[in-house]
């Protein structure tokens, strides 16, 4: 090799070493706007993200797209099965629908599902910062909601807005409502339903009712819901099946959210609903529900869980939900006694 060609190939290999460092230097930035394998962060910097980086978040996005397909095609197999021609029931039970006509989305809020943080996250796109601070996020002056608009507007609504929801696994979502209502600093929301529970079942109790004390048990509010199951006192929202709050049989969800994925669901929805480059979801932290839940359902009669499965077993059956799920050890070995009466203990 002459001197001159050897010098040629120096240089060469020098300049291909400096352009791997620019590279590499250019990609850390990138590296940085993704947290952990999936949670995007807003702005729109993937754009110019390396092959490798673009790869995995094409990939996550894609294994997101084929979960939200599958759970989809559930509901639309259990609908075809289990509901005939249904309608939109009358504009007074759509009120856990809201409405979005800038925005262009209908929402249905479910208590005990991260509804507190999803409607902050949407009050957020209005730029309504100095309301969120003023109000509580459930206010109703602060959104419209489907019981507002007669049936032609709805069904309008329906063919042109972006429908999402999330749901959670039906004995976590119950247990959650009990210590936020019945046992946690909310308890004078369920005054009405304390005094009625505690005249059901201990009614010499009832002149020691309290705001400040924890009278009515996990298992006296289940007992309860499984007295009257149908009573409309009884079907507070907070504790009411997803079918009787969303209508998802009737309503064709372009999203279905599990509270048990949040964080992988949350962030695919903003990329879906294409406001990921303007808003972020917090991180969630587990609810205080789901830190003793066995403790308080290993307290419940096993009968009375079986029953309580049957009330709520459309919920189960159309989003996925194995029965008894997360009961399954507990209730080991057990058969249930379709005979006993509802009321035992």
């Amino acid at each position: 090799m002459t001197e001159w060609k050897y010098c040629r190939f120096i240089m060469v290999i020098g300049s291909l070493t400096v352009l791997f460092l620019v590279g590499r230097l250019l990609e850390l930035p990138l590296k940085k706007t993704i947290i952990g394998p999936f949670v995007i962060h807003p702005g729109g910097t993937t754009k110019n993200k390396t092959s490798n980086t673009t790869l995995a978040v094409n990939d996550a996005f894609t294994r997101a797209a084929k979960t939200q397909a599958a759970r989809k095609r559930h509901l639309t197999h259990y609908c075809r099965t289990h509901s005939k021609n249904p309608e939109l029931p009358d504009k007074q039970r759509l009120g856990q629908l809201l409405v979005d006509d800038d925005e262009n989305y209908i929402f249905c809020s479910v208590p005990k599902v991260a509804s507190t943080t999803i409607k902050g996250i949407l009050l957020s796109l209005r730029n309504d910062s100095d309301k969120i601070e003023k109000f509580s996020v459930h206010t109703p002056s602060l959104w419209q909601h489907m019981s507002q608009f007669n049936i032609t507007e709805n069904s309008k609504r329906l063919m042109t807005h972006f429908k999402f929801l999330f749901v959670r696994e039906p004995f976590h979502r119950l247990l959650s409502a009990y210590k936020d209502k019945f046992w946690g600093s909310n308890r004078i929301y369920t005054n009405g339903f304390r005094r009625i529970i505690v005249q059901e079942f201990r009614p010499q109790d009832i002149e020691t009712i309290s705001t400040t004390a924890n009278n009515v048990t996990f298992n006296e509010f289940l007992r309860y819901i499984l007295t009257y199951p149908d009573s409309f006192i009884s079907r507070d929202d907070h504790w009411k099946q997803y079918g009787n709050l969303c209508f998802p049989c009737v309503i064709q969800f372009d999203f279905i959210g599990h509270y048990e994925k949040l964080d992988d669901d949350a962030t695919y929805l903003l990329k879906l609903a294409g406001i990921d480059d303007r808003v972020v979801f917090p991180p969630i932290h587990s609810s205080r529900a789901d830190d003793d839940f066995l403790k308080f359902y290993s307290q419940v009669p096993h009968q009375l869980i079986f029953r309580i499965g049957e009330i709520f077993k459309k919920d189960f059956e159309m989003f996925g939900y194995s029965f008894p799920g997360p009961l399954k050890e507990l209730l080991t070995n057990y058969t249930v006694n379709t005979n006993s009466d509802s009321r035992e203990t």
